[in-house]
């Protein structure tokens, strides 16, 4: 059973309040059009076979998961998530690098112990002391 004509206005009162209401919605829905519209203009092209086009294929792929994504935030009134978990993480490691600097500026002992122990693995890497290079340049002669 269709609706009657003035049942209508008052269906479509709450969507058109919630799309102007959902920014994330609104986006979704014009970047699916957008992308709708591009795949328009490539398939038009004389060179462009529409069934065998990757790139269109892409684009209209790419228009349906916008599209999907918008109707999905309007219907369920969904926002924009946020990505605040990163900034914490990138905050707190920040903090604990300078931290960590401020400790080996302030400690010496701690300092050297770090340094000094990067150039024992730097040597030990490199072949060694410098004692063990002369010898084996003296048998090498």
């Amino acid at each position: 059973m269709s609706p009657s004509p003035t049942d209508i206005p008052n269906k479509l009162k709450p969507i058109a309040e919630e799309l102007l209401d959902n920014s994330y919605a609104r986006e979704n829905l014009q970047e699916g059009a957008e992308k709708l519209r591009e795949a328009l203009e490539r398939s038009r092209k004389r060179r462009v076979k529409p069934a065998k086009d990757r790139k269109l294929r892409k684009q209209i792929e790419a228009a349906i998961q916008a599209l999907e994504e918008g109707t999905a935030a309007l219907a369920s009134g969904r926002r924009k998530p946020r990505r605040t978990g990163r900034k914490i993480v990138l905050g707190v490691l920040g903090l604990a690098v300078a931290g960590a600097a401020a400790v080996l500026a302030t400690n010496e002992d701690l300092r050297n112990q770090v340094f000094g122990s990067a150039k024992a693995l730097g040597d030990e890497i490199a072949g060694g002391s410098d004692d063990d290079r002369a010898a084996a340049e003296q048998n090498l002669s």
